[in-house]
């Protein structure tokens, strides 16, 4: 169970610099060492939706995982460091050159897509294929297809939320490099509920005032670009307050203070001005410009830098916890 006290009291005992802060946990690295340990050798790929910030996807980086990178703006956020496959999810001419010309020459393309032949037309044979296949794609299909079809040197086994998919998959991986040339890589992309809960956004309470039988909070949400979006898109998140005995139902609102500019409206805890609220699941969300605090497998802060700041981390197998160093 998270450890929101903890979290919020040192937020409010250190006197965190800004309004708002990012906080990725260490679930999101106990999660990818028991994929890791369900299917060994398999190549983890991840989509990210929103968040393109640097130091989040150098973290992905840090665990092994490839990035699928679908659109211009992530692109110019990625590295050469980087692991990369190119998405091809309304693929562009100009796209396809921009990833090319940074050095990502391995494009990602589905069995029934054209976008085979606008990669031939434009890169000629100067690119790396990778396969994609749905989850529910049985081996011997798979093996039929690729032993006939296009030369792909890599191969998606589709979309996974959950470990429960992801064990499901053994059987097959075993029958596929068994009837595979021995060159042939496998990887798995790894579905959004399986971040969801990996970062909170925690931000301070700016301003307070009682409107029609509420408690309406106001909240500095000016650099965290996306949230609004993010919210309408159906997203459920859970909210933490310093004082979750004393709850009243209130409104949270952004620093606008527009009417349109409401957070989220439900019961949180009776808060004061430089209080902190806790949003959960939120690992999906945009947290741009922000400052970053990592969190080791107890919610005990780890560090804390800003994005223009770097930093190296890796983590161990053993433990699954989270080392850090700047």
């Amino acid at each position: 169970m998270m450890n929101t006290t903890a979290i919020l009291s040192h937020l409010q005992r250190n006197n965190t610099q800004g309004n708002t802060v990012c906080l990725l946990s260490n679930h999101l690295y106990q999660a990818i060492a028991q994929v890791w340990s369900e299917l060994p050798g398999v190549k983890l790929v991840y989509e990210p939706l929103s968040n393109y910030n640097k130091e989040y996807l150098t973290l992905l980086t840090t665990l092994g995982i490839t990035i699928k990178c679908s659109n211009q703006e992530l692109l110019e956020n990625l590295t050469r460091k980087q692991n990369v496959v190119i998405g091809t999810a309304n693929l562009t001419s100009s796209f396809i050159r921009n990833a090319y010309t940074r050095g990502y020459n391995n494009f990602a393309v589905s069995g029934e897509s054209r976008d085979f032949i606008k990669l031939t037309n434009i890169l000629g044979d100067n690119f790396r294929l990778t396969e994609q296949y749905s989850k529910g794609e049985g081996a011997d299909t798979i093996v039929k297809e690729v032993l006939s079809g296009r030369p792909a040197r890599e191969i998606c086994l589709g979309v996974l939320e959950t470990l429960t998919e992801i064990r499901a998959l053994k059987n097959s991986i075993i029958e596929l490099k068994r009837n595979l040339p021995a060159d042939t890589v496998l990887n798995v992309e790894l579905g959004q509920e399986l971040f969801q809960s990996t970062s909170l956004i925690a931000t301070k309470i700016i301003r307070t005032k009682n409107q029609n039988g509420q408690t309406r909070y106001d909240i500095d949400m000016s650099m965290f670009e996306e949230f609004a979006s993010y919210l309408d898109t159906g997203h459920n998140f859970t909210v933490h307050s310093q004082h979750e005995d004393r709850t009243r139902f209130s409104s949270v609102y952004g620093n606008t203070g527009d009417e349109d500019d409401l957070i989220l409206e439900g019961n949180t805890g009776e808060l004061d001005v430089g209080d902190w609220l806790l949003i959960g699941n939120v690992g999906e969300a945009d947290c741009r410009g922000l400052d970053i605090i990592l969190l080791d497998k107890d919610y005990r802060v780890v560090t804390k830098r800003r994005p223009s700041n770097s930093f190296s981390n890796s983590l161990d197998l053993d433990t699954n916890l989270l080392t850090v160093s700047a």
